[in-house]
C-alpha cells in the first residue's frame, strides 16, 4: 500500500494526470519512507527541479504580463503624453515606452539597439520615460536630458549621456555646450517645476507597475499614435535582443 501511495506523490509531484481520490494518514515511519523515495527520486532525476522551476517561471512571467496588459490598458493615454523625451516618427503605429537609467549597465547596453530599431522602422517611436533609480548622479542626468530637452536636443544630449563614463556635474556642463544650449537656461530648466513634475509622474508610473529595475520596455500598437485598445501591448523587463524587440514590434504593428 506504501509503495502505490508512494507512486501516486511522486506522480503528482512529476506533472502526471494520474489522480489519487485517498485520504491517506501515515505513521511516522511510513512519513520517513515515503520522504526517502521522493528525495532519492529527485536526485536520479534532477531534470525535474528544473523542468518545475521552468513551469514556475512561466507561470510568473504569464501573470506578470497579464497584469501589466491591464495596467497599460488603462493608463496608454498617460504612459504616451510625454512631448519632452520621444524619438522616431512622428505618426507611428508602433510606439516603445522604455523606463531608464543612465547609469544601468542593462540600460546601456540597450541603448544602441533601441537607436537601431528606430532606424529600421519609420513608424516607430519611442518615449524616453526617465526613471532615475541609482542615486543623485542619475538624478541629474535625467534633468539634464529633460532641461535639453526643452531646447529641442533631448535626443543628442540623451545619446551623449549614454556615453559618458562618469556622469558629474562637469560631464553635464560640458555636454550642454558641446550642443550649444543657453547655458542660463539650462541651468534654470534643470531645476525648474517642469522637470521634477516630468520625473514625477514617470515615478509614479513606474511604482503603480511595480517596477524594481531598468530597463523595462512597453511595446504598444498606436495607429495614428494613439493607442489601440483592442490589441495587446507587450512589456520586457530587462535587456534582450534586436532580434527580438524587431519581432516584437512587427507582432504589435500587425495587431488588428
Amino acid at each position: 500500500m506504501i509503495k502505490f501511495k508512494n507512486i501516486a506523490i511522486l506522480a503528482m509531484l512529476c506533472g502526471s494526470a494520474v489522480t489519487w481520490s485517498e485520504n491517506p494518514t501515515f505513521t511516522a515511519q511510513q512519513t520517513k519512507a515515503i520522504e526517502q523515495i521522493i528525495a532519492d527520486y529527485l536526485v536520479h532525476n534532477p531534470e525535474i527541479l528544473v523542468q518545475a522551476s521552468q513551469a514556475l517561471q512561466e507561470k510568473q512571467q504569464k501573470e506578470m504580463q497579464s497584469q501589466a496588459n491591464a495596467f497599460i490598458k488603462q493608463n496608454a493615454k498617460q504612459l504616451l503624453a510625454e512631448k519632452i523625451s520621444v524619438v522616431g516618427s512622428k505618426a507611428p503605429t508602433v510606439t516603445i515606452v522604455e523606463f531608464f537609467d543612465y547609469a544601468c549597465g542593462h540600460c546601456i547596453k540597450m541603448n544602441p539597439v533601441i537607436t537601431e530599431l528606430v532606424k529600421t522602422n519609420p513608424n516607430l517611436q519611442v518615449v524616453y520615460r526617465e526613471f532615475p533609480i541609482f542615486g543623485e548622479k542619475s538624478a541629474n542626468a535625467s534633468k539634464a536630458a529633460l532641461a535639453a530637452g526643452l531646447q529641442g536636443k533631448y535626443a543628442e544630449m540623451h545619446e551623449i549621456l549614454f556615453n559618458t563614463k562618469n556622469i558629474d556635474n562637469a560631464a553635464i556642463t560640458a555636454a550642454a555646450k558641446k550642443l550649444n544650449l543657453d547655458m542660463a537656461r539650462f541651468a534654470k530648466d534643470m531645476n525648474s517645476q517642469e522637470v521634477a513634475e516630468n520625473l514625477a509622474v514617470n515615478r509614479q508610473l513606474a511604482e503603480k507597475m511595480k517596477l524594481f529595475g531598468t530597463p523595462v520596455f512597453i511595446v504598444m500598437s498606436t495607429p495614428n499614435g494613439q493607442f489601440n485598445a483592442t490589441s495587446n501591448p507587450v512589456m520586457i523587463p530587462g535587456s534582450t535582443s534586436l532580434d527580438n524587440l524587431q519581432n516584437v514590434v512587427k507582432m504589435v504593428s500587425e495587431a488588428k
